[in-house]
C-alpha cells in the first residue's frame, strides 16, 4: 500500500478531477448532504425511488442527475447511504461490484452496530473493495423528505464516525475533512459505544416526547382538554413527538437493549424526583434542578 491518499483512493481525492459522490436516499439527511457537498465544489449524483425528489434536486442544482434505481456502475469517489434501517444493508450490498476499487462509502444511521459489522465482516472476507466508515449526524427535524432538506442542517452538531480500527488515516482523515467543512464537530465512537450513548440522547427523548403527548391527552377531563394549554415547554418537549412512525419504530426494536437499560437509568430518577414531591422535600428538588442546568451548560 503507498503511503499518500492517492495510492489507495479514487483520483477525485487527490485534486486529479472533480470529486465525485452519489448519495442513496434523498430524504432529510441525503439531500442535505447532497446541497453541502453541492456547496463544496462536488459533482453530486443521487439515487431514490421518488422521481419527483430527484427531480427537485436537479431543480435546485444540488445534483447533476439521478435515478430510480441503482444503475449498472458508478464513477464516484464517496458514496452516502442515507437509507433507512431496514435497507441499509441491502443498500451497501447493492455497491460491491458497481463502485470503483477505493471509493470512500458512509452511511447515516441512527444505529451502527449492524452495519459496522457486516462491513467488518465483508472487508475480512475480501468481498468488497471499496472503504466504509460509519457515521451518524447527530442534527435532524421531526420533518422528512427532501423538501425540508438543508445545507447547513449539519453546522454546529455533533457528527459520529465509527471507522474500523484497520481502516487507513487517511480514508478516515477525508471524511472528516468533508464533515468539518460542514460546520460538524467530528465526535469518534465504537460501533457499540455508539448505540448505547444514542440510546440515551436520540432514541429515549423520542419515547418520552410520546410518552407524555398521550398521558397528557390521557389527563384531560370530559369536554376540557389539557393540552388546550399547551404553551412553550410542552411544544419544545414534545415537538419530536411528531417524527416519522415508520422511522421510529426500527429504531426502538433494532436498539432495544440499549434503550431498555437507558429507561431504566430513567425510571430511577424519576423515582426519586416523585418521592422528593411526595416528602415535600424542595430543596432536594431544587437541588436537581441545580444539577441539571450544570450538565446542560457543558453542551449548550
Amino acid at each position: 500500500m503507498l503511503e499518500g491518499p492517492e495510492g489507495i483512493l479514487t483520483p477525485g481525492w487527490s485534486g486529479l478531477r472533480i470529486p465525485k459522490a452519489c448519495i442513496l436516499g434523498l430524504g432529510l439527511i441525503g439531500g442535505s448532504w447532497a446541497g453541502a457537498l453541492h456547496q463544496h465544489g462536488w459533482e453530486v449524483l443521487a439515487i431514490d425511488p421518488e422521481k419527483a425528489s430527484i427531480d427537485e434536486a436537479v431543480g435546485r442544482g444540488w445534483i447533476q442527475a439521478g435515478w430510480t434505481e441503482m444503475p449498472g456502475f458508478l464513477e464516484v469517489d464517496l458514496v452516502v447511504l442515507a437509507l433507512p434501517l431496514q435497507e441499509l444493508a441491502n443498500g451497501y450490498d447493492q455497491l460491491v461490484g458497481r463502485i470503483p476499487k477505493g471509493t470512500v462509502v458512509t452511511d447515516v444511521g441512527s444505529i451502527k452496530t449492524e452495519i459496522c459489522n457486516k462491513a467488518r465482516s465483508d472487508a475480512q472476507t475480501g468481498a468488497c473493495d471499496f472503504y466504509f466508515v460509519g457515521g451518524h449526524p447527530m442534527t435532524g427535524s421531526e420533518q422528512s423528505g427532501f423538501r425540508v432538506a438543508d445545507p447547513n442542517l449539519f453546522r454546529g452538531y455533533p457528527y459520529v464516525l465509527t471507522p474500523a480500527a484497520n481502516c487507513p488515516q487517511q480514508v478516515v482523515q477525508k471524511l472528516v475533512e468533508i464533515v468539518q467543512s460542514f460546520g460538524a464537530k467530528v465526535v469518534f465512537r465504537e460501533p457499540l459505544q455508539h448505540d448505547e450513548e444514542v440510546a440515551m440522547v436520540s432514541h429515549i427523548p423520542h419515547l418520552l416526547a410520546v410518552a407524555l403527548t398521550l398521558a397528557t391527552q390521557d389527563a384531560s377531563k370530559a369536554g376540557d382538554s389539557a393540552l388546550a394549554l399547551a404553551g412553550r415547554s410542552f411544544r419544545d418537549l414534545t415537538r419530536i413527538a411528531d417524527s416519522s412512525p415508520e422511522m421510529w419504530k426500527e429504531v426502538m426494536v433494532r436498539n432495544a437493549e440499549a434503550i431498555l437499560t437507558g429507561l431504566t437509568l430513567w425510571e430511577q430518577r424519576i423515582k426519586e424526583l416523585k418521592e422528593c414531591i411526595q416528602r415535600g422535600q424542595s430543596e432536594e428538588i431544587a437541588e436537581a434542578f441545580r444539577q441539571a442546568h450544570e450538565v446542560r451548560e457543558g453542551i449548550m
